[in-house]
Formats: structure tokens, sequence, C-alpha cells
């Protein structure tokens, strides 16, 4: 569990730095993750797909990427078909395998593993070794459970799209004290967002037992399940997430409603 916690909790310090830059640096730093303004390094990307380094790949990183990249181009083909007039910034959005992240594929971010989005360069980033152990941990809910984080990874696209991100750098710049609620309240609106994709999807509209297994796979991703007695005594710095109920309770909110509108965390008192 300790290496499942480690990729998870990383991918909160990634999409922290990347939704709040210097803002949150402190909160950043907590997680050891380092904030800069150095440009993303170079990429070779080929059809929106990005392979980084020569070593063969391995049955399970083949597998991994076959997971990944259906969840990206049915929640990318998803979203376009609902929000038409954007549909060309929606497809901006390019998938990156790499071995482990580096600070270079994010604006100088240090974000050891993945998924994560970087909303500067419009990138999903899977750190395939560490996504490969996550996908063997969930066992029988392994696609289901990357598939959402996929899922989840777009929806902060969406958010981008929506001014979000830029949004959520004033608010905290004006209240930063409440900063760790808004975080937690940004990410769980993501979740939602994966929702609203699953009931539009196509490919998954009648698969209950599909459904069945996010359900399961997201309720392993709550801050207490990922961060253990973290989650209760660093929770002002680390649980950003929010509880498996939290996480289960908003997905599903989505999946059910079909409604963006329905996701607007900010909007209500209770998470």
């Amino acid at each position: 569990m300790r290496q499942t916690n480690l990729v998870l909790s990383v991918t909160i310090a990634a999409l922290l730095g990347a939704a709040l830059g210097n803002a949150l640096a402190w909160c950043a730093k907590a997680q050891a993750a380092v904030i800069s303004v150095a440009g993303v390094g170079e990429q070779s990307v080929v059809q929106g797909v990005s392979l980084h380094g020569k070593v063969a790949p391995t049955a399970a990183t083949l597998d991994l990427r076959t997971v990944v990249s259906r969840a990206l181009d049915d929640a990318v083909a998803t979203w376009k078909r609902r929000l038409r007039l954007r549909a060309e910034e929606i497809g901006m959005v390019q998938l990156s395998f790499v071995g482990k992240l580096s600070p270079n594929n994010c604006y100088g971010l240090y974000a050891g593993e993945g998924p994560v989005y970087c909303s500067g360069n419009h990138t999903v980033f899977v750190g395939t070794r560490a996504a490969s152990s996550l996908m063997a941990r969930f066992g029988e809910h392994g696609e289901a459970g990357i598939s959402f984080l996929i899922g989840h990874e777009v929806g902060h696209h969406i958010q981008n799209l929506h001014g979000r991100f830029r949004w959520l750098r004033r608010t905290v710049r004006s209240a930063p004290s409440n900063a760790v609620n808004l975080i937690r309240r940004f990410e769980l609106e993501a979740d939602c967002l994966a929702g609203v994709w699953v009931h539009d999807s196509r490919a998954w509209v009648g698969s209950r037992g599909f459904r069945s297994d996010l359900l399961s796979a997201v309720k392993a991703m709550g801050d207490e399940s990922v961060l253990g007695d973290a989650a209760r005594s660093s929770s002002t710095q680390r649980a950003l997430h929010g509880t498996s109920e939290q996480r289960v309770r908003w997905f599903s909110r989505g999946l059910t409603s079909g409604s963006v509108k329905a996701c607007n965390t900010f909007a209500g008192a209770k998470l």
C-alpha cells in the first residue's frame, strides 16, 4: 500500500502546484513539490501521444497504455459532443507516457509519478512504472481505476477551459487560510466531471458492471484510504482530494445526473 500511497499523494502534489502556482508554494513545499517558472521541456509527440525513453515496454506497460489511451480518447470524444462549440479546445489535450515525471514536464514542478494534468501545456502525464503497479494493486478493478484517474485529469482540462484554474489562484490569494478547502472542492469537482463523462460515454453507457467497478475503485482513493493516519494528522497539508465518501458521492452525482452544473462543488456549504 505504501507504493500506492506514493503514487496518489504525488499526484496530489502535482495537481496542487499546477493549479495554484506560487500562491500555494507553502502547501506544495509540504508535499515536496517545488514550483518555478522554468520552461516546459521538449517532448516528442506523435499523434498526441509522447513516448519517452527507449526501453522496450513490458506487457504490463503495454496493457496500461491501452487502457489509458482508450479512456482518454473516449473522454475527449465525449466532451467534444457535449461542448461542441469548444471541441477544438477540448482536442488540445495531449497524452504523455513517461517512466517517471520530471520537473521539465510541467514548468519546473516536481511530481514524481502520475497521472497528472499540467494546465500550462494541456498534457496528461502518466508515469508508467507507478501507474502499472497501481493498476495491478486495484486487481479486478484495475482498468476501472486507471480509467477513472484519466477521466479525473480530463476533468481538470475541462476546468482549465472554463477558467477554474485562474479563478482558484485569485481566490486563494485573497483567502490563503481557506486554501485546503478550496483545493479539495476543486478536486471533487473534477471527480464529478469524470462522472459526467461516463454518464455520456457511448462506450460504457450500458455497462453496469464497469460502472460498479468504477465506484469500487473511487472508494479506494479517498484520502483516508490513500494517506492513512497522515490524512488525519496532516489534513491541512495532505488530505486534498476528499474522503472516500465525498469522492464516491461527487463522482456518482456526475454519473447519475450527467449535468456539469450539478458538479459545482463551490456552490454548497457541504462537501
